[in-house]
């Protein structure tokens, strides 16, 4: 017997299948803390799972045509939910590149270059508390200097989404910095 006839979600993926966004905000309304409870086990961390859930709910809506009903729809969506997590799992965390000493002029004096050592060693540490999607784009822009459009390419996302992550990435390494101490006047 079809898993669909005893799911009153099946409606709601049929709905979807033809256009219906308010099929999508009632399958999220239904399932979507669970879905992020589900995903924030998985990942550790409540800001990642959110960005997460998002494309798990915008896969469903792409691939409601294809549902069969072999599985609940429940079901249907913590398996796209555990897909999209390993996926993002899997996203190693981005190597730290030392920055060129060559860069300071000759007359830095000795306690200059300590002090900018110290402040790159601080930045670093406070990067790396940051969640892992965040540390890229910062890496990206900073490190390796790309652009907008360039980190968007990288990232296959859109420029929006990246000058959206960048504010919350600079916001939060903002206030990782001043819980550690560190001096935020450079922004």
């Amino acid at each position: 017997m079809p898993e669909h006839i005893n799911d009153p979600d099946f409606a709601l993926i049929q709905a979807m299948a033809g256009g219906d966004v308010s099929a999508l905000n009632e399958l999220y309304t239904r399932h979507g803390a669970n879905i992020l409870n589900y995903l924030t086990s998985l990942l550790h961390e409540r800001t990642l799972a959110e960005e997460v859930l998002q494309d798990v709910m915008l896969a469903a809506w792409e691939h409601a045509a294809n549902f069969r009903g072999e599985s609940k729809v429940r079901t249907w969506l913590l398996t796209i939910a555990r897909h999209r997590a390993i996926n993002t799992q899997r996203r190693a965390a981005p190597d730290f590149v030392p920055l060129d000493e060559s860069t300071y002029t000759a007359d830095t004096t000795p306690l200059e270059k300590v002090e900018r050592k110290n402040q790159r060693q601080a930045l670093q540490a406070a990067i790396q508390q940051l969640p892992p999607f965040h540390q890229e784009i910062l890496v990206l822009i900073f490190y390796h200097q790309l652009s907008g459009p360039e980190v968007a390419e990288v990232l296959g996302v859109t420029v929006g989404t990246v000058k959206s992550r960048l504010h919350r990435a600079k916001e939060m390494l903002r206030r990782v910095m001043l819980s550690m101490g560190e001096n935020t006047n450079a922004q």
